[in-house]
């Protein structure tokens, strides 16, 4: 009985008196499969560099991170006539993108959350399978 007259008194304050035990905290962070618009610094070489949209590709358990791991995406990769493995076509409808691009799995790249643009799309299940398999390759998964 003392729990109902304590549930009513909550009630009554509009205070809610839901236990957390077991309750998982929504990703707060960037989540996988989220495009954003990413500044590359310039490294020399032959990385990506400048204004890119980039791919999420660390686990959402990673969200509440101050870290983000990304792939790049470009829309004229250098090695597309080859069609490497690491190099994941992307249709823009696949992402709510404006143009096709490729994502660049051989680049991945780890940054503040603090250098991520704005989020700009999302990969369709089907997209995040094939981005799946270049990083399983990449990685020796």
């Amino acid at each position: 009985m003392g729990g109902c007259a304590s549930a009513r008194r909550g009630a009554a304050l509009g205070v809610n008196r839901v236990v957390g035990i077991g309750r998982v905290l929504p990703p707060v962070g960037p989540r996988r499969g989220d495009v954003h618009f990413v500044a590359f610094p310039d490294l020399d070489g032959r990385v990506i560099r400048g204004p890119h949209p980039a791919v999420v590709v660390q686990s959402d358990r990673l969200a509440r991170s101050a870290t983000v791991i990304v792939a790049p995406l470009t829309s004229a990769p250098r090695s597309a006539p080859e069609r490497p493995p690491y190099l994941v076509p992307l249709a823009a409808r696949e992402a709510d993108l404006p143009r096709d691009g490729f994502i660049k799995c051989d680049q991945l790249t780890t940054l503040p959350v603090s250098l991520l643009g704005p989020r700009v799309g999302r990969l369709n299940p089907e997209a995040m399978g094939r981005l799946d398999a270049a990083l399983r390759f990449v990685l020796a998964l």
